[in-house]
């Protein structure tokens, strides 16, 4: 399976890392302690720093927090009432960056990045909310490693309601492409110029495996889009024609 992912990697221009780790104590692992730009991979990070004691504090929804991109949000009436939970729904499920940008004012950046800093997450910065033009004029930016992102998945999966959303994503076009839909994929995606990553949670009857692809300084996206569409296709056939 390694020398397959290799061999996929190695036809196209780019920077990669990948892991693939199973309940069976198997793992591999390409250039995990690379740093990425992380994409919407952050949105991972946030949900984790999220207590369930604040998910049923409620939220109004203003204009001056709603922003482009992913989400409906944006699309909403301002003046609608939100829990905590419904907004990490909403950012995980739906990738919405309003959710998201709420999410983070509430919990604070220093105190987001302090939290990850403090457990351990070595590569993991949020330099900056989702669609701040200016912010990247100055470059800031959000930035995550293969590692750090195995780690905040193997946590979200053993969390109910984490877990939950993770498996309600609506993004599907990346390791789920030749998965077969009645299996269960926990996943994220993120995406930006030349980056295309999907990081998740593969589960079959007799355990799981995760699947951590990161693609960046890509020619073209729908080179990233191919990487993952093959290497999902690659690990769900290698344990399935095991039995697994």
């Amino acid at each position: 399976m390694e020398n397959k992912i290799r061999e996929i990697l190695s036809k196209y221009d780019g920077t990669f890392g990948v892991i693939i780790k199973d309940s069976f104590g198997n793992r591999v692992a390409i250039n995990e302690d690379k740093v990425f730009l992380s994409a919407s991979i952050i949105k991972l990070h946030i949900l984790s720093c999220i207590s369930k004691l604040d998910y049923n504090k409620k939220i109004i929804l203003k204009d001056k927090d709603k922003v482009e991109g992913n989400g409906l949000l944006k699309s909403l009436k301002s003046g609608v009432k939100l829990t905590i939970k419904d907004l990490a729904y909403f950012m995980i499920c739906l990738s919405d960056n309003t959710a998201t940008n709420i999410l983070i004012d509430y919990l604070g950046m220093e105190n987001i990045n302090n939290f990850l800093k403090n457990s351990g997450y070595c590569d993991t910065i949020l330099g900056r909310k989702m669609m701040d033009i200016e912010a990247k004029k100055l470059n800031k930016d959000n930035f995550t490693s293969p590692k750090d992102s195995e780690k905040v998945l193997d946590i979200l999966c053993n969390d109910k309601d984490s877990l939950d959303m993770l498996k309600n994503q609506v993004c599907n076009n990346k390791l789920h492409l030749y998965i077969p839909e009645e299996e269960i994929l926990a996943h994220k995606t993120g995406e930006l110029p030349s980056v295309e990553h999907d990081v998740g949670r593969l589960y079959f009857k007799n355990g799981w495996v995760d699947i951590l692809v990161f693609t960046q300084d890509l020619k073209e996206n729908i080179d990233g889009i191919r990487i993952n569409n093959e290497i999902g296709k690659i690990v769900y056939e290698y344990y399935k024609n095991r039995g697994y």
